[in-house]
């Protein structure tokens, strides 16, 4: 397992990207946010996943997004970076971005809009793995970008060099095909949805990247940290009080 496949576990937060009056980034009030959630005790964060509005925010802004939160964040957990575009050497570019500017890892969805052939989404990260100089995490949205990866397809992709994935079709038995098809190795399988925390632990996942956590951190790491020591019917009492939320 490499240093940043142990590190990939438990709750982390999809961050909303806020901004300013302009429609820029605000780098202050996203320290603040991140500060909130690290401090709260979450694993991690997603910069610019969909939650992030990766398709919204101006290239200019994107360095300065990802230096203000790695700064923030301090090194006391992992900084994975959304990299989801169509034109492959701006995804080339953006992974040289978000490594320069102290990323720990990426977020990749495959390019959306045209329909991509299995082999042609395999070509597509190995490049991707190969020009990056940081590890790169498979995003599988198909509900977005109407390409949907399956099992077969995702050890593939581990096979040059993917170090997980966050499943995010809504799928519970797309997220089991996965962590069937990756049970015995250290691919890192998380769930894409907060509402299904405890059905995707029990089932073996690392972990949740969701929205929620942007308001209530403290109710998803709740059931995580149940589900951690063992308790079950906590887990499933927090995750019952969390879906309330989800669902106002």
């Amino acid at each position: 397992m490499t240093p940043f496949q142990e590190r990939l576990h438990g709750v982390i937060p999809a961050l909303l990207t806020p901004l300013t009056s302009e429609l820029s980034a605000d780098t202050d009030a996203l320290r603040r946010l991140v500060r909130r959630v690290v401090d709260a005790g979450c694993h991690g964060f997603v910069l610019m996943g969909t939650t992030g509005e990766f398709a919204s925010i101006d290239d200019a802004d994107r360095a300065g997004v990802i230096r203000a939160a790695v700064a923030e964040a301090t090194g006391k957990v992992p900084v994975i970076v959304g990299c989801g575009q169509p034109n492959v050497q701006r995804v080339h570019d953006q992974t040289k971005e978000a490594a320069d500017n102290g990323a720990d890892g990426l977020l990749v969805n495959p390019p959306f809009y045209f329909p991509l052939s299995n082999d042609e989404i395999v070509r597509y990260f190995e490049g991707v793995v190969k020009a990056s100089p940081i590890p790169v995490l498979l995003y599988n949205i198909p509900g977005m970008t109407k390409v949907a990866v399956d099992a077969p397809t995702l050890v593939r992709l581990r096979d040059v060099g993917v170090q997980g994935t966050k499943d995010s079709s809504g799928d519970p038995k797309n997220l089991l095909s996965y962590l069937q098809a990756t049970r015995n190795d250290d691919f890192r399988v998380i769930v894409g949805g907060d509402g299904q925390l405890v059905h995707a632990l029990m089932s073996g996942a690392s972990g949740t990247t969701g929205p929620a956590p942007n308001v209530a951190p403290q109710l998803v790491l709740a059931i995580f940290n149940a589900w951690q020591d063992g308790d079950l019917a906590a887990a499933a009492a927090a995750q019952n009080r969390q879906n309330e939320l989800l669902h106002a």
